[in-house]
């Protein structure tokens, strides 16, 4: 947040005070090259997806969005969260002068907080929002809209995925405000989420052979926002046997209403809790 936007805030309300902070958050973000070239980036992957899709088959044109949302899943679910965690560690940690200066105005730190939540996850949503918005019109005017709504699935998920851990940076970068430890916390979290996680869910799975498989499933992707996310993407599109023996467990555990209500709740809860966390922190921490 520049200087001239932190003199601008005056005593007025509170909700007045929290959108001066989130828009100047917002536009700052969008500012950044590199948010910039994430956008660009999303909307070239979607275009290529659909137009290479099948190139190894000597086949080149523009595919439907069942190949391109199956395409795209896995690079979305590595590139998006650490686009949000990055996002959030820099808003806060190694911030220089500018924070103490916002918070030495008539805001309170919830004030603050909140406004750099919602102008950074507006940023981020208008990103995606263009990357997967202007790429699928493309495919859809050239291939058709069929399974759209597995591709709708996906926007969704990217930009819930991008929120969440938008707001587990802010938690970081709260509890460890230097900005070396921040990054290095954030992507420690995110190689946990991406990667080391799935190797430890299938150790335990088979250490635990002898358990019926949702038992041990089923509460490893709760915990894991990648994970169920995949899940509920997957079985949008109408994929599940993709997972093999355990797409009727999965089936079963997410594919009715109340499994989707129950994903999308846990998805929910697990944004809002390094929320409460960042601002418990926030709160007490002198800056």
């Amino acid at each position: 947040m520049s200087a001239n936007a932190v003199a601008s805030i005056r005593p007025v309300g509170r909700a007045v005070r929290v959108r001066v902070i989130a828009a100047e958050e917002y536009r700052s973000a969008l500012e950044s090259r590199w948010l910039f070239g994430f956008t660009v980036a999303f909307a070239g992957l979607v275009l290529g997806l659909s137009f290479f899709g099948l190139a190894q088959s000597r086949e080149v044109g523009f595919q439907g969005f069942a190949r391109v949302t199956l395409s795209l899943m896995n690079l979305v679910l590595l590139v998006v969260p650490l686009c949000g965690l990055l996002l959030g560690v820099t808003s806060i940690a190694g911030g220089g002068e500018t924070l103490p200066l916002l918070l030495a105005q008539p805001v309170t730190r919830g004030e603050v907080l909140a406004g750099k939540f919602l102008g950074l996850a507006a940023a981020l949503a208008v990103a995606q929002a263009l990357g997967f918005g202007g790429g699928g019109l493309v495919v859809a005017f050239n291939a058709g809209a069929d399974q759209l709504p597995g591709y709708l699935a996906l926007t969704g998920m990217s930009l819930v995925l991008g929120w969440l851990t938008l707001a587990a940076a802010l938690a970081i970068a709260t509890v460890w405000p230097d900005r070396l430890k921040a990054m290095s916390f954030a992507m420690l979290l995110w190689l946990l989420m991406v990667v080391a996680y799935d190797l430890v869910v299938l150790g335990a799975t088979t250490l635990l052979s002898g358990l019926p498989l949702e038992t041990v499933l089923f509460p490893a992707l709760l915990i894991n926002p990648v994970d169920l996310a995949r899940v509920m993407v997957t079985l949008a599109v109408g994929s599940g046997a993709l997972f093999g023996p355990t797409s009727a467990v999965l089936v079963k555990l997410f594919g009715t209403r109340a499994g989707i209500a129950l994903g999308a709740g846990v998805l929910v809860l697990e944004t809002l809790v390094p929320l409460a966390i960042a601002a418990r922190v926030f709160r007490r921490r002198d800056w």
